[in-house]
């Protein structure tokens, strides 16, 4: 099943523009994760940053978009 990629503009401190991919997918986690939790995948030029999360949290497109926000802003946009 094909994973469907999201992109948003994350504004940083100093007011430039990021633009950023983002798409969730489980199949590297053990059976038992796959239950509860998914990984969260942020692309961000050639870099990747993945970050387990509750799969709960992928239904919720506010909730996903301001996990998103908020590491990208964290890592001042160099997430490698």
């Amino acid at each position: 099943m094909p994973v469907k990629t999201y992109s948003t503009i994350v504004i940083m401190p100093d007011n430039s523009r990021i633009e950023v991919d983002y798409y969730c997918m489980d199949t590297k986690l053990s059976e038992k994760e796959r239950k509860n939790q998914t990984e969260l995948f942020i692309q961000l030029h050639d870099c990747i940053c993945t970050l387990k999360i509750e799969k709960s949290i992928c239904k919720d497109a506010s909730h996903l978009e301001r996990i998103v926000h908020n590491k990208v802003i964290h890592t001042k946009g160099h997430l490698c």
